[in-house]
């Protein structure tokens, strides 16, 4: 049987959530990882109907875009999402930011419905920072050392994991009144060989890298040390930038978005005379990467949300803009995520969700 942290370890290596933005929330957010996974439903939210929506498919994991829990809650009560989640047996996953910046995430996924060609990144958006984190230990210990602080971030450098760097020295301690050491006596100065290792972890990932080496470690108080590692980090970038098949106006442009993404209606800002060739995009709400967008010479720049301050800086700049809905703009990347999942768990039936809609109606006038 595939348990939950299987999946989760290659929702990982696709998408790593140590590269999610600092204000988001994501990992498994509900259940445990040591559970045997049944069937899972993919959806963009969590919400009463998707989970209903699980229960009826007999999954109990679901996958979700957007946080199920965002803000910290003070209570978790009868009728709440978290609430019946739990009630329901129901694990939960949550790949939000991290699934944005991924190599075949929501953006990349929007790029490629509008048939973009030469795509690449439109700016940095996020930077990892990294620690160097050394431990001193008896000999003998370090394997189980190196291995805990592995499985909780420390040592992953590229496509190279459990990197480490071990070295030999004398280590000098006396222990005092109430001490319990593992080596030596009270009130005796000792001197024992001791092994020196060096990893290196993402910094929001060192609190629990350097617990797992506290659970494994024999000494009562082991010695360590964390410091800035200034020479690795990992940039991650957002957005994507690329250029049309068949250059258009505006106004055809903005019958491309909405028959491309199915919308009933959609915002967008008429340019006059203008053929579009280049665009950028951010899907969701993107709208505060429109200077990105007018410093890359995009023609239009296509989004979910946008603010009516960023909507006069574009025209200000003579960018169009397209406001194609936040859901329209994202709910698209469910399918290949989905498609991704499958091919890694055959044993498992995956479902997109179905029931999942935003709702959002568009007024038409009569006399139009």
């Amino acid at each position: 049987m595939i348990m939950v942290k299987e999946i989760y370890k290659f929702i990982n290596d696709i998408a790593p959530f140590n590269s999610s933005f600092d204000w988001d929330n994501t990992g498994l957010l509900i259940g445990d990882m040591g559970q045997n996974v049944s069937n899972v439903l993919v959806a963009l939210d969590v919400t009463k109907e998707v989970i209903s929506e699980a229960v009826d498919f007999d999954c109990n994991l679901i996958i979700s875009h957007h946080p199920v829990i965002f803000k910290p809650v003070k209570n978790i009560l009868n009728g709440s999402i978290p609430y019946l989640a739990v009630k329901n047996n129901l694990n939960v996953i949550c790949a939000h930011t991290n699934l944005d910046l991924a190599n075949e995430g929501v953006n990349k996924c929007l790029a490629n419905k509008l048939n973009l060609k030469n795509i690449r990144p439109l700016c940095k958006s996020n930077r990892l920072e990294y620690n160097k984190i050394i431990v001193f230990s008896p000999p003998k210990y370090e394997n189980d050392i190196i291995k805990a602080m592995s499985e909780n971030g420390a040592g992953k450098l590229g496509n190279y994991s459990m990197c480490s760097f071990i070295s030999d020295g004398t280590g000098r301690f006396l222990p005092e009144s109430g001490a319990k050491p593992y080596i030596g006596e009270k009130g005796v100065l000792e001197e024992v060989k001791e092994v020196k290792i060096e990893m290196i972890c993402p910094e929001n990932r060192t609190k629990s890298a350097i617990k797992a080496m506290k659970a494994v470690h024999p000494y009562e108080e082991p010695a360590y040390d964390v410091f800035k590692d200034f020479s690795v980090y990992k940039e991650y970038y957002d957005g994507i930038i690329g250029d049309l098949e068949v250059p258009m106006d505006s106004i055809k442009f903005a019958e491309f978005i909405k028959e491309k993404l199915n919308c009933e209606g959609l915002r967008y800002t008429e340019i006059d005379q203008k053929i579009i060739k280049k665009v950028a995009l951010c899907g969701g709400a993107g709208g505060n990467y429109i200077r990105d967008a007018v410093k890359s010479e995009a023609d239009a720049f296509v989004t979910g949300e946008i603010k009516h301050s960023d909507i006069l800086e574009a025209n200000h700049s003579g960018v169009m803009v397209v406001d194609a809905g936040h859901f329209k703009t994202e709910n698209l990347a469910i399918d290949n995520f989905k498609n991704i999942l499958e091919k890694k768990f055959k044993e498992i039936t995956f479902y997109k969700s179905e029931v999942l809609i935003d709702k959002i109606k568009y007024l038409h006038s009569r006399f139009s």
